[in-house]
């Protein structure tokens, strides 16, 4: 199938200059698609903002992985170090 896609000038040079660029841009766009986000159905649609994070994370546990500590540790910085303007 031929498809017709327009790229900024800087872009569509750079991959005209590869070798290869058909295969190039093939192999690109089909790991794009296996790295797409989950397509909202309608479903889906009908559940809260929580639900579909929550469903987000446990269709997709690695979007989030190694952020467990950091965001524990932001979380007490913020709560150790937060005052009102008023407080000081």
């Amino acid at each position: 199938m031929e498809i017709t896609i327009r790229f900024p000038d800087e872009i569509g040079k750079q991959v005209h200059q590869i070798p290869n660029f058909d295969e190039f841009v093939t192999r690109v766009v089909r790991e794009a698609l296996k790295n797409r986000p989950a397509q909202v159905t309608s479903s889906d649609s009908k559940l809260s903002k929580w639900a579909r994070i929550s469903q987000r994370v446990q269709n997709d546990p690695v979007h989030l992985e190694g952020y467990s500590q950091q965001l524990k540790k932001d979380m007490r910085e913020f709560r150790d170090n937060f005052e009102f303007k008023h407080d000081a």
